[in-house]
């Protein structure tokens, strides 16, 4: 019986690339794990629209030729997969062996420019660099290539200087103080143009947001990452993990390899200082890790085993998953964003910066994974439906009572929160990556660690909880004698009622009564206020909406000024106009371009006003010159007005006519 091979066909590229990593952002951030598996101690990704190119430099341990060939253009390699560390005692961060096909993602041609580091591989290369260049157009051709027909280019310089090469090739001083700071006696240059996506500020921004939460905030580091664009000279720099300071509650727990759990809490919500020492008598207060002393010191700590943290579980699981799990550390935040001055008062809080906590929050909140101080996206990620992965929002649903409830089943809320989880290849080999390196594979093991990691935070909820019930049931008693609002009303009520049904009043009664008049007159007061705070916090919304709405449709308008004109010029190049100058309107290209252009154009007319209407100047009081404002709107509408046959004329007798008004009550 014949053996037949099986045959990779070249799309295999593609659906391994271009196709399987979910982004271009993606994509950045598997090429800088490849630096820093080269040992490299920076990254530098570098935006050069005008070149329509993108840079990602490493200094690292750089490629032989032997490497090129063996490893790099070979789909798949384990060689990081058997060999986790690299020379310098880096715990590797790639492992598929298809980071490469990330440049796939990314731009139609890359070429790469590497110097091995010849201290680490004993070749007979020599100090040579080699230049690697591939077009990956040629893996869209699906009829007829196996991947073993498409070859990439190799070429080699002797005494290549790299740093040189690398200071040429790019003018910025930014860059060039960057690149000075190293040696770069070896190193990768990463080199793609023809860029796939439309890499404007917008986007650019967001790659250097989620480099910032790409390795874990630590006070030293042997790696540095840095982002710079060419269009933008006064943003970007160099990327900084943000520290957490300003927290609630933190919590900080860490895992063995025999399934004992370490956890400490540390409180920071509380003003000790302004607490009575009378508090601290009641009975519940004066149990351990609830005394004046631990509030006092700050923290307190607890063993747990897996086992305490999800009971029942390990009697009945027949494969062992605790073992499976291995060693980890987790840290916790919890932040209130905004606090009431009667909630300051009832529960002794510290004081804060309300727009400081949601910027930082919307920025950097949400629990994130580490692995070997590399982050595993997409966990934790702002504005992503796995930003919430642990279900803490579903909890929450069920159980709304505030913290202050008998039940004690409080929950805290997803948006409250960050932290980030440290695992390890070496510790967590049961956690295994998708092969989109989206994520980790949702596993038996992963699951249950899911739960044992809500297990560790119903410590910090169920602290939390206790505090504020004893603060709540502490304020009832000492304001007993304090009427409530609900009891006032009554009061308020029965008084004026009696007095409707009474004829002569004593002093004292009419003094009630006129209390009573303005109680009730300050009880409506307030209640309307509140409606017309709940209708403003709904109009800042829409105004919010509104102001990204007109953002993207000022964004569309500027596509749509010149694409047929551009499009024509394309044509004209193949296919001049006069070629079809016997040929009929509904198949010549160029007329009907001309009725696509006039569909643009009111398009964009409407967008315009569209827009126009949306400024906020349109809704403050000022003078509006007539002649200024019938010759903008006849602009605007003239092309709507010919189509209807509407001839639209006007007369201003003065010079100068104008109003005191508000532009968008004429718009109306």
């Amino acid at each position: 019986m014949p053996k037949i091979p099986f045959k990779v066909s070249a799309r295999t590229a593609r659906l391994i690339g271009r196709e399987n990593i979910a982004s271009a952002k993606g994509a950045i951030i598997e090429l800088v794990k490849n630096g820093y598996d080269a040992d490299s101690p920076l990254s530098l990704i570098y935006f050069n629209l005008e070149k329509d190119c993108l840079y990602i430099i490493d200094a690292g341990e750089g490629m032989t030729q032997t490497i090129i060939e063996d490893y790099w253009m070979t789909i798949g390699t384990d060689n990081k997969a058997n060999d986790y560390f690299t020379k310098t005692g880096r715990v590797k961060a790639g492992a598929k062996g298809i980071g490469r096909f990330a440049l796939d993602k990314l731009g139609d041609r890359c070429e790469m420019t590497t110097k091995f580091d010849t201290k680490k591989y004993k070749t007979n290369d020599g100090n040579v660099a080699y230049i690697w260049k591939v077009n990956w157009k040629e893996f869209d051709d699906t009829d007829s290539k196996v991947i073993e027909d498409i070859t990439a280019d190799l070429e080699f310089k002797k005494a290549f200087n790299l740093k040189e090469y690398i200071l040429d090739e790019i003018d910025d001083k930014r860059v060039q103080e960057v690149i000075k700071r190293y040696s770069f006696d070896n190193g990768t240059i990463l080199k793609i143009t023809e860029l796939r996506d439309n890499w404007e500020d917008f986007y650019v921004s967001q790659v250097f947001d989620d480099l910032e939460v790409l390795v874990p905030p630590k006070e030293e580091s042997g790696f540095e990452l840095f982002l710079f664009s060419k269009e933008e000279k006064s943003k970007y720099g160099e990327i900084l993990g943000s520290v957490c300071d300003d927290y609630d509650y933190k919590l900080v727990a860490k895992a063995d390899e025999n399934q004992n759990i370490k956890i400490t809490i540390y409180r920071n919500e509380y003003d000790v200082e302004t607490i009575p020492l009378d508090f601290f008598n009641r009975k519940i207060m004066r149990e351990p890790n609830y005394q004046l002393k631990d509030f006092e010191k700050g923290n307190w700590s607890t063993k747990k085993t897996f086992s305490e943290l999800l009971a029942g579980f390990k009697e009945i699981d027949k494969e062992n998953t605790f073992e499976k799990i291995g060693q980890f550390s987790f840290t916790f935040y919890f932040m209130k964003r905004s606090y009431s001055d009667i909630k300051l008062e009832k529960f002794y809080y510290n004081k804060f910066n309300p727009q400081d906590r949601q910027y930082w929050l919307n920025k950097f909140g949400g629990i994130k994974i580490f692995r070997d101080d590399f982050r595993v996206r997409p966990y934790g990620e702002v504005q992503d439906s796995a930003f919430d992965w642990l279900g803490l929002g579903g909890r929450k649903s069920k159980n709304p009572a505030p913290p202050s409830h008998p039940s004690g089943k409080w929950k805290t809320e997803p948006d409250n929160i960050a932290g980030l989880i440290k695992i390890s290849r070496i510790d967590n080999i049961d956690f295994k990556d998708k092969s989109s390196r989206e994520g980790l594979q949702e596993n038996k093991v992963f699951q249950i660690f899911k739960q044992l990691l809500l297990g560790i935070l119903e410590v910090f909820e169920k602290d939390r909880a206790k505090i504020a019930r004893e603060m709540f049931l502490y304020d009832k008693k000492i304001n007993k004698d304090v009427i409530s609002d609900k009891d006032i009303e009554k009061i308020t009520k029965k008084i004026l009622t009696s007095a409707k049904n009474k004829k002569n009043y004593t002093k004292e009664n009419n003094e009630k009564v006129a209390l009573a008049k303005t109680v009730q007159y300050k009880q409506e007061k307030i209640e309307q206020l509140e409606n017309e705070q709940t209708i403003l916090r709904g109009m800042a919304t829409s105004g919010i909406v509104t102001a990204s709405f007109t953002h993207e449709l000022g964004n569309l308008g500027d596509v749509l000024s010149g694409r047929i004109d551009d499009l024509k010029e394309l044509i004209e190049e193949k296919a001049p106009p006069e070629i079809y100058a016997n040929t009929p309107d509904f198949l010549n290209p160029y007329i009907l371009l001309e009725d696509m252009k006039k569909q643009d154009t009111k398009l964009q007319n409407w967008l315009k006003f569209s827009i126009e209407s949306a400024k906020k100047d349109k809704r403050k009081r000022k003078k509006v010159f007539f002649s200024g404002y019938f010759e903008t709107f006849t602009q605007t509408w003239q092309n709507i007005f010919a189509n209807r046959m509407i001839d639209f004329t006007y007369s201003i007798d003065e010079d100068d006519l104008d109003m005191k008004a508000l532009e968008i009550d004429l718009v109306r």
